[in-house]
């Protein structure tokens, strides 16, 4: 009896050294129920059948999210893990449309449990951090979306210098990130692909003014390079945004982006204008590259009117913005115009209004995002433009 009590009292000491070596262990965690529902096609607002014809209209859906993360570090090593378990809780074709499956025969809705995050971050030379594996990444051609009920992360090693006064080095290599089929208007269902992707970047900072340049080797698609520059004068911030994406398939299909933003604020009013153009040729989209371009860093991009628009080859786009608390109340305005004379229909000839409503009780935060798209053809506004109505509930701890 004793020898068994003695092994419980070694193994209890090993394990409390073993952990007594971790530092800075930090929890956090999220509950979020995220909803959306429209009326384009035949859909009706709010109604749990799906009607419409239209390819990709989906109605009312609905993801519930449970996340858990931690971060710590042992010595000069760090380490980072996100967890999520998604599902609807069994609400189709009782609150949101029935269960469908996407482009790899994979069923949305049915509830997944995954790594979002999983990384170590290690110290090379004094003044250079190596991050690697699953992680968020903020770059201008590849990174991480918030939008969804869930964000897309990557499998990467990112290397991080300041060895140079006010200026950061960074070189990056992207091996895997979500592909856009597990992402279906906030439902989940889970897909990766390779990308092979290469940035390098250096970004500055001093005395006010910001510049970033990247340079990225897309997969053998493409070169592109992205430079954005801000300062402030009397007391408007401006941004001013050029993007070069060189194709490697052989054709002078290049693209060429400009875009330049200022906000200020008048009253307690935050107001905000940009606009941007893409040029004429066929090429690469400024936009996501690990989500076909779903989203944009271009600054007139919208809730919907997103890269999928503003970003594509002969697009020309305005955004103008006002947003302010009235109470406890946070509300924000935007209007986001796209016209395009090349596409080869004019489905990217469209608006969009969006009021954006969040509000704190409690302990809950909730978002409610109302849209409406038109589109100048009337053959696909019937089809596409719509009211919109998105809401989420969450919980941080």
């Amino acid at each position: 009896m004793k020898k068994i009590i003695l092994s419980v009292a070694a193994a209890t000491m090993a394990f409390s050294t073993s952990a007594a070596a971790l530092e800075d262990i930090k929890v956090n965690g999220q509950a979020k129920v995220w909803y959306e529902t429209n009326n384009q096609d035949k859909n009706e607002l709010f109604s749990k059948n799906t009607t419409a014809t239209t390819a990709g209209s989906f109605g009312t859906s609905g993801e519930v999210v449970f996340k858990l993360g931690m971060t710590g570090k042992q010595g000069n090593v760090g380490f980072g893990a996100t967890v999520y378990q998604t599902s609807t809780m069994g609400l189709e074709t009782t609150l949101v449309a029935g269960a469908r499956t996407n482009t790899n025969g994979v069923t949305a809705g049915n509830g997944e449990m995954f790594t979002g995050e999983m990384y170590v971050t290690v110290p090379v030379g004094a003044k250079t951090l190596l991050k690697v594996g699953k992680q968020e990444l903020d770059t201008p051609l590849a990174f991480t979306e918030r939008w969804n009920a869930v964000p897309n992360t990557f499998n990467a090693a990112v290397a991080i210098n300041n060895s140079i006064d006010n200026l950061t080095l960074i070189g990056a290599y992207v091996g895997q990130d979500n592909a856009t089929t597990w992402r279906v208007n906030g439902e989940v269902t889970q897909n990766y692909l390779n990308t092979s992707v290469y940035a390098a970047a250096a970004l500055y900072k001093a005395g006010g003014i910001t510049a970033n340049l990247w340079f990225y080797d897309l997969n053998s698609i493409a070169n592109a390079y992205w430079l954005d520059v801000a300062g402030s004068v009397a007391g408007v911030n401006l941004k001013a945004y050029a993007a070069y994406i060189n194709p490697n398939n052989g054709s002078n299909n290049e693209t060429k982006a400009y875009a330049l933003s200022a906000s200020t604020k008048v009253s307690g009013v935050n107001l905000f204008g940009a606009v941007s153009k893409v040029n004429d040729q066929a090429g690469v989209a400024v936009a996501n590259t690990s989500t076909g371009g779903k989203k944009t860093k271009l600054p007139t991009a919208g809730v919907y009117t997103d890269g999928v628009y503003v970003a594509q080859a002969g697009s020309k786009a305005i955004k103008l913005k006002a947003s302010g608390k009235l109470g406890t109340t946070g509300l924000a305005l935007q209007f986001v115009d796209n016209s395009n004379g090349i596409a080869a229909s004019t489905a990217l000839e469209t608006s969009e209004i969006d009021l954006i409503i969040s509000q704190k009780v409690g302990d809950v935060n909730l978002k409610a995002i109302l849209m409406d798209r038109s589109f100048d053809n009337n053959t696909i506004d019937s089809n596409i433009g719509a009211q919109h109505v998105r809401v989420i509930a969450s919980v941080n701890f």
